[in-house]
């Protein structure tokens, strides 16, 4: 098995810090240098940053770049964030959600001098539940943090469970949920679900299609219901009837599922004398349709999509799907912002970011 490029790159930095070719306060080369050099994504290079500055080898200046620690001044106390949020195993350059918000997120950490620790929880948070179990073996990894400058929490940790295990360990230490929206008082990161419905819903209206199908993704946070809720809403109240919207949910549960839907799909449009349109709130169920439909030809005159994502693994297909595209990397960077402005609100306080749409070939 080929070991990735990430962790090269961080050892070929670690032995000329350990040899002594880097010496405590020379400049390490920059997050842009260093992607050029080794041919690999800025985000690549993020990853190496990260690891190293949690190891304490290196350390951020405002305005000048990231240094070789020295080692016997020790951590800066309150100066470590932790970032439980799931930061991809392996960094590679597929593009996704998760990714763009994880870049944001380390590059405004690191930007900022933050020593970032992942807690090891965080690489088993996976599916549509979180156990108590979970959160116990969370805390018992953030405890050994002294007096950290915050923490970043993960859109999957569901309400209930920050109430049950976070927030007492808190106190007065600032606590953001990136990805979505909380009934807690913790400062959260969203998207305006409600805005890019409407935006989606008039694309919609304006293809000239006259039967939709709406494809909700299955996740435990709300913000892809809202979203699908809301685009059928939309439709109906700009008179299109309710028998001519179809809703599916549990979108990505399981491949035989999502084969199901396609067939469907495929077969109405086949069938139908009206032109038909799918809105998907998932890029990746987006991809599928588009690779099972797109070699029939049934794009155009036939039937029309569009997605809710729009990375760029969706613009390297031919045709590119018209898409509402939320600036996930902004998430990130906010979610730091509001860890730097230290303050603990007494409810729920909510901030979004911008999005656009993307015109392409699939409307």
């Amino acid at each position: 098995m080929s070991v990735p490029i990430y962790k090269i790159i961080t050892e070929e930095i670690r032995h000329s810090i350990n040899s002594g070719t880097l010496r405590p306060g020379d400049r390490i080369a920059s997050i842009r240098e260093l992607s050029r050099q080794y041919n690999v994504s800025q985000i690549t290079v993020l990853r190496v940053f990260k690891d190293l500055a949690q190891e304490g080898k290196i350390i951020r200046r405002d305005g000048t770049g990231y240094f070789v620690a020295d080692s016997s001044a020790g951590t800066s106390e309150g100066n470590t964030l932790i970032m439980a949020f799931r930061a991809p195993r392996e960094i590679t350059e597929h593009d996704n959600f998760i990714n763009r918000i994880s870049e944001g997120m380390m590059t405004k950490a690191l930007e900022q001098g933050f020593n970032l620790y992942f807690p090891k929880t965080i690489f088993t948070l996976r599916g549509h539940s979180v156990s108590d179990s979970h959160m116990e073996n969370l805390l018992h990894d953030i405890r050994s943090i002294r007096n950290p400058a915050g923490l970043i929490l993960d859109m999957l940790y569901p309400d209930a469970m920050i109430k049950k295990h976070i927030l007492p360990f808190c106190g007065n230490m600032p606590c953001v949920v990136a990805g979505r929206r909380s009934e807690l008082p913790v400062k959260t990161v969203s998207i305006p679900f409600e805005k890019c419905a409407e935006d989606a819903a008039l694309l919609a209206l304006k293809s000239n299609a006259r039967e939709f199908f709406i494809y909700e993704h299955a996740n435990p946070w709300g913000g892809n219901r809202l979203l699908c809720t809301r685009f059928q809403e939309e439709l109906m109240k700009n008179g299109i009837p309710e028998e001519s919207i179809y809703y599916r949910d549990k979108v990505l549960v399981s491949s035989q599922r999502d084969v199901e839907l396609m067939s469907e799909l495929e077969q109405k449009i086949l069938s139908s004398s009206e032109k038909i349109l799918a809105f998907s709130s998932s890029d990746y169920f987006s991809r599928d349709i588009m690779a099972r439909l797109h070699g029939q030809c049934l794009f155009g005159t036939r039937a029309s999509l569009i997605s809710f994502g729009g990375f760029e693994f969706m613009m390297k297909h031919i045709p590119p799907v018209t898409s509402i595209v939320p600036n996930a990397r902004r998430i990130g960077t906010m979610a730091v912002e509001l860890i730097l402005k230290n303050d603990i609100p007494s409810y729920s306080h909510e901030s979004t970011v911008d999005y656009k749409v993307e015109l392409n070939a699939t409307l």
